[in-house]
């Protein structure tokens, strides 16, 4: 950097610079050599610096870049191929265990109706046999209250005769059938 501006004042200081003569220097055919060696230079420089030191880093960072990215993508497909590995598994156990469950609960409620089938048919059988007990029960009262009939039409036409004649009337169980085999 020094050296540039050195030499820009020296350019500037010197008094005869090139085209002083008039017109423009870069069109003195003087002066082409002279230019045409610099732009050599200078270009030469510049192809070199560039091809030797800016183009290798630049070129550096790009493989670096490519091989970072081609390593993350190689990365990303594991992770994906284990995630899909992993997916299937739970798949195929989440399915095996469904399978499990459904037979676990098509025992379970065979057996709930089994139960309740058994249930069901020892309170019918209970109930049945409940109802055949009542119903001999009512046969047997209603033997014994038609053997009473007798009995209590008897005592109740006397005390009906008592009431309405006020006078006590003693019938027996022998008129009252004769009574009834006369209605006949």
């Amino acid at each position: 950097m020094n050296r540039v501006l050195l030499f820009l004042i020296i350019i500037l200081l010197n008094q005869n610079s090139f085209g002083a003569e008039g017109g423009m220097p870069q069109l003195n055919p003087d002066s082409f050599s002279s230019q045409l060696f610099w732009l050599f230079i200078f270009f030469s420089v510049l192809f070199i610096s560039i091809n030797n030191y800016f183009v290798p880093r630049i070129k550096k960072v790009r493989d670096n870049r490519e091989d970072t990215i081609n390593s993350l993508i190689l990365e990303s497909k594991k992770i994906n191929d284990s995630i899909e590995e992993i997916v299937e598994k739970i798949n195929s156990d989440f399915n095996k265990q469904k399978k499990i469950s459904d037979s676990d609960i098509d025992n379970a409620l065979l057996k709930s109706k089994n139960k309740l089938e058994e249930k069901i048919y020892n309170f019918d059988k209970s109930l049945e046999d409940k109802k055949k007990s009542l119903s001999d029960e009512l046969l047997e009262a209603k033997k014994k209250i038609q053997g009473k009939i007798p009995d209590i039409s008897v005592t109740l036409s006397n005390q009906i005769f008592e009431k309405i004649m006020g006078e006590k009337n003693n019938g027996t169980i022998s008129d009252f059938e004769k009574i009834m085999k006369d209605s006949k």
